[in-house]
């Protein structure tokens, strides 16, 4: 989200083998680590950066890897969720929402359309569990820039986008201005709220839009974008350099213990626009 829209690497961040983070070398997806229910490929964080590059990361070993460059899309990249199938959803600054095989790289624009001025131009989004098995809802959480500045209406409406008819179908409001989401196995549904220069994560309720909880995140300082996901039990924060805004800091939360967050990767090879992470990822580090 923009506000104007294998083993220890020290402080810069690894590229893999799938070329420079600034390269324009072929679509080339992680391998798959693990059978069953979901998507071979839906055991990571994925990260898109402005300028439309897909990465992966994992959390585990601070790993980041080029997958390729997005095909289809319109105004550059703002958000993005994946689903259980290894399909990576992300809207655009100007509106549109593409589907992306995150295993093939073939992209397809949905037939969502929102007019300008309209909620849900714009918006946060992260798919939770539900509680039948393997079933999952996207939620989407409206972002306002430019007609308000951070602060000046500090609610936003959570909304459910329906994968069958394109349509958003809202729920109600919840405190805090703009924010990133992701969403759990286990259901719950968490944003990474920036409001009046201060940052928090937030757990929503997702009949209602309401805020459930409120977390201050001390230390985080959002700049341009902004974006998280959880895995492994914990919280990953992807924050823009604006000294350098090619680049991010991830931070790690532990929601169980009263430490702040900490800054474990001061510089990542890419600036980041948007996390997804599907619900299949891992809720505790794998052994």
């Amino acid at each position: 989200m923009d506000a104007g829209g294998a083993g220890p690497f020290g402080a810069i961040g690894h590229v893999g083998d799938g070329g420079s983070a600034r390269d324009g070398s072929g679509w080339d997806p992680p391998p798959g680590s693990s059978a069953g229910p979901c998507s071979d490929v839906t055991h990571h964080i994925y990260l898109v950066s402005p300028s439309q590059e897909l990465f992966s990361f994992h959390p585990a070993g601070l790993e980041l890897h080029r997958i390729g460059r997005l095909r289809c899309g319109d105004g550059g990249p703002f958000s993005m969720a994946v689903d259980r199938n290894g399909v990576a959803w992300i809207v655009d600054w100007n509106g549109p929402v593409s589907r992306v095989d995150i295993a093939t790289g073939r992209c397809e624009t949905t037939p969502y359309k929102v007019e300008d001025g309209a909620p849900f131009r714009n918006f946060g989004m992260a798919f939770a569990a539900d509680d039948g098995p393997d079933q999952e809802t996207l939620y989407v959480r409206d972002a306002v820039f430019f007609n308000d500045t951070d602060g000046a209406n500090p609610a936003r409406t959570l909304g459910v986008f329906d994968r069958r008819s394109y349509a958003v179908r809202p729920l109600g409001q919840g405190a805090g201005a703009n924010a990133d989401l992701t969403g759990t196995g286990d259901g719950r549904l968490f944003g990474f709220v920036k409001q009046s220069g201060a940052s928090f994560v937030s757990e929503f309720d997702k009949l209602t839009g309401a805020t459930l909880s409120e977390r201050a995140l001390p230390g985080v300082t959002i700049g341009s974008s902004w974006a998280f996901a959880t895995w492994g039990g914990a919280f990953w924060f992807f924050v823009t350099n604006d000294e350098d805004a090619l680049s991010s800091r991830v931070y790690r939360l532990d929601p169980d213990s009263q430490a702040p967050p900490e800054l474990v990767m001061p510089v990542l090879l890419t600036a980041v626009i948007g996390a997804g992470v599907s619900t299949c990822a891992p809720t505790e580090v794998p052994h």
